[in-house]
């Protein structure tokens, strides 16, 4: 049997594409369906999840190299991601609703400097660095546990 070149590239794609929550929404994918379960048993066994007082940080490093890190609260909610690596992760993905922000504060021109930076009250983000060697975080004020700083996000 014989497939086109396309659709193995998709299929091959499809596997390898970590999956994650969006900043903002609940860790994991929604619960109920065949393929809510295949992400979350693939996730289970990509991600490294370790515990600290009040939160979780579960790590994935995808395909490419580039580490991604959830910061997950005690409600099960992504209150923060970070990312290194020699690619861009997908932050369409990872910063959900909050995305739009991302992409305004990128348009906007940077004479000098390829990084982003948004400081306000719903999203404080940093994102820059160049070919082969990305680096950001992103995190929700009003989302931060008790106790948690910025500086606990790396």
């Amino acid at each position: 049997m014989r497939f086109p070149v396309s659709v193995m590239c998709a299929l091959l794609f499809a596997q390898s594409t970590p999956v994650f929550a969006a900043l903002g929404a609940a860790a994991g994918p929604a619960a109920g369906t065949p393929q809510a379960q295949t992400d979350a048993a693939r996730a289970k066994a990509s991600a490294r999840v370790t515990s600290y007082s009040g939160y979780t940080v579960s790590e994935v490093v995808e395909p490419s190299g580039t580490t991604v890190r959830e910061y997950i609260g005690t409600d099960n909610v992504v209150f923060a991601v970070s990312w290194q690596g020699p690619s861009m992760p997908n932050l369409q993905q990872l910063l959900g609703s909050y995305a739009d922000q991302y992409v305004a504060a990128a348009s906007e021109p940077h004479p000098g400097r390829r990084a982003v930076a948004i400081q306000s009250d719903q999203l404080v983000l940093r994102s820059g660095g160049h070919m082969r060697s990305f680096a950001g975080n992103a995190y929700v004020p009003a989302l931060l546990p008790q106790g948690v700083t910025p500086d606990n996000i790396r």
